[in-house]
């Protein structure tokens, strides 16, 4: 039995911007040298650019990711 794949839908875009957040490092985390630039990271978890942007910046503001002089962003 397998599980589908299944969208969630969040009441509030700050919702969805954490779990996304949540997502990508979970990602990371499981796969540590992972180096997206953030049009990869657009195709790679399906969202917009704007919602893309938002989490990447949040992420690098915390201290979990850090983006390299070429625009990929890296684990810090």
């Amino acid at each position: 039995m397998g599980v589908a794949n299944v969208r969630a839908t969040f009441s509030t875009p700050g919702q969805a911007i954490r779990a996304l957040m949540q997502q990508v490092q979970a990602e990371y985390a499981e796969m540590p040298g992972l180096s997206v630039t953030l049009s990869q990271a657009q195709r790679l978890w399906a969202v917009d650019q704007r919602t893309c942007e938002e989490v990447f910046s949040r992420l690098v503001c915390s201290g979990v990711l850090r983006k390299t002089t070429k625009g990929h962003f890296v684990r810090a």
